[in-house]
Formats: C-alpha cells, sequence, structure tokens
C-alpha cells in the first residue's frame, strides 16, 4: 500500500527512537493487555487496525483471540522494521504491516471492524481528522479504542518534560473529556477507565 504522511515531523522523530524504544521502558503485563483486549471483542471474523503500532507490542496479544487479519500502521519506518524482525514470518498473511499516516488513512471505508489506538492518541497532530478518518474506516458499531496502560498524569508528565518541543505538546485530556469528543464524530461511548494504573475509552461507530 501506498505510503501517505502527513505528519513528518513526529514521523522523524519516532523513526530517531525506534531503535532503543522496545527498551525505554516496562511493557505491561500480560493479564493486563488481555483484559483490555477482551473489551473489544476480537474474533476470527474481525479485522483489527492497530494504530501507531510501534514495533509491534499489542500485535502478538491481539493475535491471540485468532482475528481475521492485523493491520500494523505506524508513522515510523523505523519502527516497522523492528515489528517485521520480531513478527512477520510468526503472523504470516494476517499481519498486514502499512507504513502511514492516520490523518490520511490508505484504507477502504468501512472496512475495520476494531480500531485501537494504544498510546498513540496523544501524538495525533490534528485530532479532529485522525478521528474522522477512524470513523470512515470501520464499519457500522465497529469498536475504537484510545487507551494507555499507564494514567493520564503520568503519561502527560512524561511527554510534559520531552527534550523535544513536538512531545512536550502531546497531552492526554480526562477520560470524560475525550469522550465527549469522540461521541462528537458519530460514535457511542461504552466505557471508560481514568485513574494511576490505566486510561481508555471504548466507542462504538454509530
Amino acid at each position: 500500500m501506498q505510503e501517505v504522511i502527513f505528519d513528518s515531523a513526529r514521523e522523524k522523530f519516532f523513526d530517531e527512537f525506534s531503535n532503543r524504544w522496545d527498551q525505554s521502558g516496562p511493557s505491561p503485563a500480560t493479564d493486563v493487555v488481555l483484559t483490555f483486549l477482551r473489551k473489544l471483542h476480537i474474533d476470527s471474523a474481525k479485522t483489527v487496525l492497530d494504530v501507531g503500532t510501534g514495533t509491534g507490542l499489542l500485535i502478538p496479544h491481539i493475535f491471540s483471540f485468532h482475528p481475521a487479519r492485523v493491520i500494523a500502521l505506524d508513522l515510523s519506518a523505523g519502527m516497522l522494521e523492528k515489528l517485521r524482525e520480531k513478527h512477520s514470518t510468526r503472523f504470516g498473511a494476517g499481519l498486514v504491516i502499512l507504513q502511514g499516516d492516520v490523518h490520511l488513512l490508505n484504507l477502504p471505508d468501512t472496512t475495520v471492524d476494531v480500531a485501537v489506538c494504544n498510546g498513540v492518541y496523544p501524538h495525533f497532530r490534528d485530532k479532529s481528522l485522525a478521528l474522522s478518518q477512524l470513523h470512515r474506516v470501520l464499519k457500522k458499531r465497529g469498536v475504537l479504542a484510545v487507551n494507555h496502560f499507564a494514567g493520564r498524569e503520568f503519561i502527560n508528565s512524561i511527554h510534559g518534560s520531552s527534550s523535544h518541543d513536538l512531545i512536550r505538546q502531546d497531552l492526554l485530556d480526562p477520560a470524560a473529556t475525550l469522550s465527549e469528543t469522540i461521541a462528537g464524530y458519530g460514535f457511542h461511548v461504552k466505557e471508560l477507565r481514568d485513574d494511576t494504573n490505566e486510561f481508555y475509552v471504548i466507542a462504538e461507530k454509530i
């Protein structure tokens, strides 16, 4: 699929970070990840879009639910190269690796059942455009999940203290505020959590 990039500044930042990304902090516990993913009702008929997949943290966990297909999307060619090293032969044709931008998704309308934005939503340069694109590619009653396996205050402290001007802007709104925003783009919010351990908003396309 053709690469289309809207946010080249963040593409460059994450490319430069890709070689040390997997060593930048602890990964969430498997049971925490699986508990979250169960809420998304992934099954063998579903196509899952992993937005901002990075080096593929979620990929093996998503495949444990046996989806029909997983589209691993990221801005950064460097991040995706690390993902390929870890996962490209493991999951075969069921894993589609796509360098691209959530603001300009190179995917047909209504072809995705579940879109997961794990640890990436604050980095969307134009959240309005990104949410519009996610709504477009999701099927009716498709699921959108915005999540972090850490609390909002912790995420904002990390981003807010970044040495990079761009990342210092990438802050996460309270889940209640984000829920209202998401609802304004044609979604019904089903569940949210905003505490010291985890953050998520799970919504369904109307």
